[in-house]
Order: C-alpha cells, then structure tokens, then sequence
C-alpha cells in the first residue's frame, strides 16, 4: 500500500469516526433543542446542556477616565475608614502582645503600617505628622515583636499608643483619643 492511499484511509476512518459520534448522539439524544451537545450531570446520569457564560455585571463606574477615578477616589474616601481599619488591627496588636503571639503580633504591625501609607499616599497633606508614629512608635514594635522580647514589646506599645494620641493631635482630631484609649483598655 502506497503512502498516499494510507493517508487517505486515515483521513476517512477518522471522518468515519466523527461521524458516527454525531450519530450516536444524535440517536441517544445527547444534544439539546437548540443543537447544543449535552453533556453528563456530575450527579446523575441524566445528561445536561453545556452552562452558558455569565451575564456580565452592570458597570457601575460611568463617564470619562477621569470621571471613573473620581468615583473611585470617593469609594476608597479619606482616612476615616484607613483609621477604622488601624483601630482593629490595633486591638488585635494589643491582644497578640497580651498573649504573647509574636508572629501575629507582627502580622498587625506590618498592617497597620502598610494601611496608613497607602493613606497617606491617597492623603499627602497628612504624611507630616504620621511620620513619627510610623518611623518611630510602629517601629519600636516591630522591632519588639521580632526579638520576642516582652519587656520590650509593652514598652513600645505603650510609646505606639502615645503616638497615636500625637498623631491626632497634630490633626486636630483630639477627640480621638477617646477611641484609642477604649481600645486599650478593652484588650485588658
């Protein structure tokens, strides 16, 4: 047999081949009304149509570029919610200190400084007086926390909650300081 006429042997057997797999699903009644092929249900053995894509959702940011990240900078908003998100992570630092768990202990300082520089980066005006208690008080923590050294680790808290209370003040946001000394004193 010549090397053409087996390639051309091939060609139909695997037509052959195709053909029949349409066939057999065409009688077993394996496509659905509208032509699609279906195919096993992983619960049963009743056969299912193929899922059709999602819907896309709605956009919900409209206009320009520029109108978009307007939009977008008024969802991430200012440091209120960056601060809300400190006072929670810092109770848990408070709480890890408490307990001891150093790692966590640093997984919150690494938090807290990570939120507030990207506020500061959406809020430059604020850098100035964040600059002490990032480079300074959360510092002192890490630097704690990473040498297990519990002596150490109450100390800069204590130096991390009065740089809280200077950050505010130098805001003029005083009146926060009764939210950072509520979450102190609930970690007791």
């Amino acid at each position: 047999m010549t090397q053409k006429r087996q390639t051309l042997i091939a060609m139909l057997l695997s037509f052959l081949a195709g053909a029949l797999s349409v066939v057999g699903f065409v009688l077993l009644g394996q496509f659905s009304q509208d032509g699609h092929p279906l195919v096993p249900a992983a619960h049963a053995n009743a056969a299912q149509p193929l899922p059709q894509p999602p819907t896309p959702p709605t956009p919900w940011l409209k206009g320009t570029a520029d109108e978009k990240f307007t939009q977008i900078e008024r969802h991430l908003r200012g440091l209120d919610v960056t601060m809300a998100e400190i006072g929670y992570r810092y109770g848990e630092l408070l709480l890890a200190g408490k307990t001891r768990n150093w790692e966590y202990a640093q997984y919150q300082t690494e938090k807290i400084d990570f939120a507030l520089r990207l506020a500061i980066e959406r809020r430059p005006k604020r850098a100035k007086s964040s600059e002490p208690f990032l480079n300074e008080s959360l510092s002192e923590v890490m630097k704690a926390a990473k040498a297990k050294d519990a002596e150490q680790f109450d100390a800069a808290l204590e130096r991390l909650h009065s740089g809280c209370v200077q950050c505010h003040k130098a805001e003029n946001v005083l009146y926060f300081k009764e939210s950072v000394d509520r979450i102190k004193e609930r970690s007791k």
